[in-house]
């Protein structure tokens, strides 16, 4: 059975629209219309079974939206009863307000579902989203609804009236934040719940306005769209709620981002029309001050947000460049970084020294005590390298147990050499491991990384060869 409401529900909807298109007799479209109640009716039955089958917040949840959809299928009984009194003038009745309390009680599905956090800049950004759709949209529904109401019929039937017009335009305009949240999960079940209330947003607003103008017995015509509001909250049944992020989570990018604004788009040559047709007053005034306060206030937000977001991408291309560049294990400079440095050397023609370490006994570490130990010496080694080489120099691990020290501009070569001395004894110092030295010195500063590492190789060989623990300085 359950299978097969949706499919049936689907068919009243299609034969409401056809019957409205073709402009039948208001006897049958009335008939027609029961189907908006047997849809809502069959929604109830669906999400009720939702609720039951869920537990903890997203029981809550259902059983809002089945709460909502009960007060809203009152509320199309109702309206159903006032259109069949199409001769007799509208008494004030519930049936618009109980919709629109079913919707807007609806509208906590959201909020109190099992969904994580959103970071409060992104909640401020979409209330400020929310409160500009809906002050657009309060503008001309004020300009040609409920202002003439006011002036032509007034009573409590209009204030009531307008009421319902403005809750239903909060949900409509919560819509279409939702709406304008791209997901990457895609269809779930808050989708189909925003689309819903941008439907009974709209079928309520032309509800009134049939009301407000005498035209009880065109209120079956809005009947199609109510029936498709709540099929698609029959569909909502179908769908899953997401637990692990925000329903209004995804990103506001492209056409959907501009939903929020296309009410502003509206407001604005409505008000203009206003002024020129001398029917701008004091209501239309508030309703455009408080509208392009909003408008800045979501302008500053999105450039504040731009603004976050451009140092965040510059604080993780700074993070990227540096992993790039650096050893992951010491922290050093790696084989990368000296060849970008050493680009620079030609332009300044000062002296450049390159010693090139590597570890005595390293290997033995590895194999007796595991690479984990192995790790441990490496950052022990690279920390004397720190401390004892001046500040504005190079220290870089190649791989391995292999490092170099650049310095540049270089002392004299007795200097340079008596610095790869001193590293040699403060390592062996450590007792674990031991360092021989191949040093390569350039006066000119003109050689390239590769032939100036070439010779440091040369040096680290011999120094290998003569009994390591000792600096060899290259034969270049």
């Amino acid at each position: 059975m359950r299978a097969g409401l949706p499919v049936v529900a689907g068919i009243g909807v299609a034969c409401q629209v056809v019957l409205t298109a073709a402009g039948f007799p208001q006897p049958l479209l009335m008939a027609g219309s029961v189907v908006a109640v047997v849809v809502a009716a069959a929604a109830l039955w669906v999400l009720g079974r939702r609720a039951a089958g869920a537990s903890g917040r997203e029981r809550l949840a259902w059983a809002l939206v089945a709460a909502g959809m009960l007060l809203w299928l009152v509320g199309t009984v109702l309206s159903l009863i006032t259109a069949a009194q199409r001769d007799q003038s509208p008494p004030p009745q519930p049936d618009a307000i109980m919709g629109g309390l079913g919707t807007m009680l609806a509208m906590l599905c959201p909020i109190v579902g099992p969904n994580a956090a959103l970071a409060w800049r992104e909640r401020l950004r979409m209330a400020a989203d929310g409160a500009m759709a809906a002050s657009a949209m309060f503008v001309p529904a004020w300009a040609y609804l409920l202002a003439p109401a006011y002036r032509n019929v007034g009573g409590l039937f209009t204030t009531i009236m307008a009421v319902a017009v403005c809750m239903h335009i909060c949900t409509t305009a919560m819509s279409l934040v939702l709406l304008s949240r791209r997901r990457a999960d895609g269809t779930n079940a808050y989708t189909m719940l925003a689309a819903a209330f941008g439907c009974f947003g709209i079928s309520t607003i032309l509800y009134s306005s049939f009301v407000l103008r005498g035209l009880s017995n065109q209120i079956a015509s809005v009947s199609a769209l109510m029936s498709f509001a709540t099929y698609l909250l029959l569909r909502m049944g179908r769908y899953p709620m997401p637990t692990d992020v925000p329903p209004w989570g995804g990103a506001a990018t492209g056409r959907r981002a501009l939903l929020p604004y296309a009410p502003v788009l509206c407001a604005f040559p409505v008000a203009v029309t206003s002024w020129f047709t001398g029917m701008f007053d004091g209501v239309l005034f508030a309703a455009m001050a408080v509208l392009f306060v909003l408008v800045l206030l979501r302008q500053f937000l999105a450039l504040y947000g731009n603004s976050l977001l451009l140092a965040e991408v510059d604080e993780a291309r700074a993070e990227l460049q540096y992993q790039a560049t650096h050893d992951h294990l010491t922290g050093l400079a790696n084989r990368k970084y000296l060849y970008e440095h050493a680009a620079a050397w030609g332009r300044t023609g000062e002296p450049v020294t390159l010693l090139l370490l590597d570890l005595d006994g390293f290997k033995q570490i590895n194999d007796r005590f595991g690479h984990a130990v192995g790790d441990e010496v490496l950052v022990e080694v690279a920390d004397v390298l720190n401390a004892a080489v001046p500040a504005g120099h190079t220290v870089s691990r190649l791989g391995g147990d292999e490092f170099a020290v650049v310095l540049e501009p270089s002392p004299s070569l007795a200097e340079a050499a008596a610095l790869g001395e001193r590293l040699v004894a403060e390592i062996s110092a450590k007792g674990r491991v031991g360092a021989s030295v191949g040093l390569a010195y350039e006066p000119t500063g003109r050689a390239t990384l590769g032939s100036i590492l070439s010779d440091a190789d040369a040096a680290l060989y011999r120094a290998k060869a003569a009994g390591k623990g000792c600096v060899v300085l290259s034969a270049s």
